[in-house]
Parts: C-alpha cells; structure tokens; sequence
C-alpha cells in the first residue's frame, strides 16, 4: 500500500466520518467492478486526447449511475485528474483498514484443508474474538495440501495448526537427533 493511496483513502474516510464510511466502501469497491468490467472506460478516462471539461462530464455521469457520494465523486475525479486511478485497489485497500480499525474490526484469514461449515466458520470465530477481545471478519481460503488443521492470519500474526505444519516439525526434530 502506497503513501499516496493512504492519504486519498484518510482523506475520503474523515470526509465521511460524520455520514457513513461503510457505504464510502461500497461505492469505491462498485468504482472498482466498474472499471475492471469494462478497461474502455479507464482508457477514455486516462486518454491526454480527451478534454478535461468532457471527462469531468463523464466522470459526472458515472457517479450519477453510480449513486457516487460527492465526496466520493470528487475523490474519483481527483484520482482521474493526477493520473492515479491505477492505486484505486490500493486505496480500497487502505480505507477497508482504516474503516475497520475505527469499527474495532478484526479480518482473520483462515485457510483450511476442506470447506468448513458454517457452524465451523461460527466457532472460529468466536473463538478468535474471545482471544482478541475485538469483532472478528472471518475471510476464508481452502489449501489442500495442509493436509488437515488450520492456518489463521490475523494482521502479520499467522497460527499455524496445519497437519502438513506438524509434520514438517516433526521431521525437523527426527533429523535433528
């Protein structure tokens, strides 16, 4: 995450601060999907041949379709303007972060062997909230080769209770003498 996307997603975020800064999220993330569905429309957007008052104009009526927030809109635009709509994933990134640490929200990523039920999902993360003390988002990844067990990452704090980890202890220790 860069300084630059940091700054725009701090800036948007105390904008909305007083409105909502969840639905911020959303709109910069259907900004995204936009973008990536149709790389036209970042090309029209990016193109030195279009003249400024054209694009304002577009980017007008994309964040009317949108339902864009003004201080969103102008966020966009401002991207648009200083040629860094290219760190607009970066900013989601970065404001997803702050958003969740203003909410006291946790994302734990688990990754697991097989599926989990949800009844499984229900007690990690119980679990890591009793550990934490915060509400914890649990976002989930399938590696069939950690053979069975857990891998749970939480910020840069990874636990690691996969088989395939076990084993490869164990190994060590037999080889060690």
């Amino acid at each position: 995450m860069t300084v630059v996307a940091s700054r725009y997603a701090r800036a948007l975020i105390d904008a909305l601060a007083e409105a909502s800064p969840a639905e911020g999220l959303e709109q910069l993330q259907s900004l995204s999907r936009l973008l990536e569905s149709d790389p036209d429309i970042r090309k029209l957007l990016m193109s030195p041949v279009i003249p400024p008052d054209r694009r304002e104009r577009f980017i007008g009526e994309i964040g009317q379709a949108l339902g864009l927030d003004s201080r969103v809109r102008r966020l966009f635009g401002l991207a648009v303007e200083r040629r860094r709509l290219g760190i607009l994933d970066e900013v989601i990134a970065a404001y997803r972060k702050m958003l969740d640490e203003r909410s006291g929200v946790l994302r734990a990523r688990v990754t697991s062997a097989a599926p989990l039920t949800a009844s499984e999902q229900q007690q990690i993360a119980a679990k890591l909230e009793q550990s934490t003390g915060k509400r914890v988002v649990v976002e989930l990844d399938q590696d069939p080769s950690l053979i069975s067990g857990l891998v749970v990452r939480i910020g840069s704090t990874v636990y690691d209770g996969s088989l395939r980890q076990h084993l490869a202890g164990f190994k060590q220790r037999l080889l060690a003498g």
